[in-house]
Protein backbone atom coordinates (compact mmCIF):
# COMPACT_ATOMS: atom_id res chain seq x y z
CA UNK A 1 0.00 0.00 0.00
CA UNK A 2 1.23 3.30 -0.43
CA UNK A 3 0.78 6.40 1.32
CA UNK A 4 -1.09 8.88 -0.71
CA UNK A 5 0.69 12.92 -0.84
CA UNK A 6 -1.77 13.94 1.31
CA UNK A 7 -0.15 11.75 4.04
CA UNK A 8 2.88 12.71 2.99
CA UNK A 9 2.05 16.54 3.40
CA UNK A 10 0.39 15.75 6.50
CA UNK A 11 3.09 14.12 8.08
CA UNK A 12 5.52 17.04 6.97
CA UNK A 13 3.38 19.48 8.91
CA UNK A 14 3.21 17.15 11.77
CA UNK A 15 7.09 16.92 11.87
CA UNK A 16 7.35 20.67 11.70
CA UNK A 17 4.99 21.47 14.89
CA UNK A 18 6.63 18.81 16.50
CA UNK A 19 10.34 20.25 16.08
CA UNK A 20 9.49 24.25 16.87
CA UNK A 21 6.57 25.71 18.38
CA UNK A 22 4.18 27.49 15.65
CA UNK A 23 3.35 30.53 17.69
CA UNK A 24 7.27 31.23 17.79
CA UNK A 25 7.33 29.85 13.94
CA UNK A 26 5.21 32.51 13.48
CA UNK A 27 6.90 35.34 15.49
CA UNK A 28 10.40 34.34 13.77
CA UNK A 29 8.02 34.91 10.48
CA UNK A 30 6.55 38.07 11.23
CA UNK A 31 9.95 39.78 12.38
CA UNK A 32 11.97 38.29 9.22
CA UNK A 33 9.09 40.03 6.87
CA UNK A 34 9.45 43.21 8.66
CA UNK A 35 13.38 43.25 8.33
CA UNK A 36 12.46 42.73 4.97
CA UNK A 37 10.21 45.50 4.58
CA UNK A 38 12.67 47.81 6.77
CA UNK A 39 15.34 47.15 4.17
CA UNK A 40 13.25 48.10 1.33
CA UNK A 41 12.47 51.17 3.12
CA UNK A 42 16.10 52.35 3.93
CA UNK A 43 15.96 55.21 1.85
CA UNK A 44 12.56 56.19 3.09
CA UNK A 45 12.90 59.49 5.17
CA UNK A 46 10.80 58.61 8.15
CA UNK A 47 10.16 60.56 11.44
CA UNK A 48 11.94 60.07 14.45
CA UNK A 49 10.37 57.88 16.98
CA UNK A 50 11.00 55.07 19.71
CA UNK A 51 9.36 52.42 16.81
CA UNK A 52 11.66 53.78 13.93
CA UNK A 53 14.32 53.95 16.16
CA UNK A 54 13.77 50.21 17.04
CA UNK A 55 13.15 48.73 14.01
CA UNK A 56 16.27 51.19 12.52
CA UNK A 57 18.71 49.51 15.43
CA UNK A 58 17.71 46.23 14.83
CA UNK A 59 18.16 46.13 10.89
CA UNK A 60 21.38 48.10 11.20
CA UNK A 61 22.98 44.34 12.62
CA UNK A 62 21.75 42.78 9.68
CA UNK A 63 23.73 41.64 7.22
CA UNK A 64 21.59 39.89 4.52
CA UNK A 65 24.71 39.36 2.06
CA UNK A 66 25.59 36.79 5.22
CA UNK A 67 22.46 35.49 6.51
CA UNK A 68 18.99 35.47 5.39
CA UNK A 69 16.13 37.85 7.21
CA UNK A 70 14.85 34.48 8.73
CA UNK A 71 18.06 33.16 10.04
CA UNK A 72 18.75 36.61 11.57
CA UNK A 73 15.53 36.89 13.55
CA UNK A 74 16.28 33.50 14.87
CA UNK A 75 19.41 34.81 16.11
CA UNK A 76 17.71 37.52 17.73
CA UNK A 77 17.91 38.13 22.17
CA UNK A 78 13.81 37.22 23.06
CA UNK A 79 13.65 41.16 24.38
CA UNK A 80 14.93 42.65 20.62
CA UNK A 81 12.81 40.31 19.15
CA UNK A 82 10.16 41.79 21.14
CA UNK A 83 11.12 45.25 20.77
CA UNK A 84 10.77 45.00 16.69
CA UNK A 85 7.28 42.92 16.72
CA UNK A 86 5.76 45.78 19.37
CA UNK A 87 7.50 48.56 16.72
CA UNK A 88 6.76 47.22 13.63
CA UNK A 89 3.10 48.88 13.26
CA UNK A 90 3.72 52.35 13.96
CA UNK A 91 6.87 51.69 11.80
CA UNK A 92 5.06 50.47 9.32
CA UNK A 93 2.54 53.65 9.38
CA UNK A 94 5.69 56.08 9.55
CA UNK A 95 6.75 54.33 5.80
CA UNK A 96 3.74 54.06 4.70
CA UNK A 97 2.69 57.46 4.90
CA UNK A 98 6.35 58.37 3.55
CA UNK A 99 5.93 56.54 0.60
CA UNK A 100 2.60 58.67 0.20
CA UNK A 101 4.08 61.56 0.85
CA UNK A 102 6.49 63.80 -1.70
CA UNK A 103 10.28 63.62 -0.15
CA UNK A 104 10.90 67.18 0.75
CA UNK A 105 14.53 66.69 0.74
CA UNK A 106 14.88 65.26 -2.85
CA UNK A 107 16.61 67.65 -5.44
Amino acid sequence: MSISSNALGLERVLSDLADSCPVERARLDAAARILTAARRAAGLHLPASDATRAVAEILRHWDPEAVTALEYAETLPEAALDRLLRAAPAWATAASRALTKPDRHAA
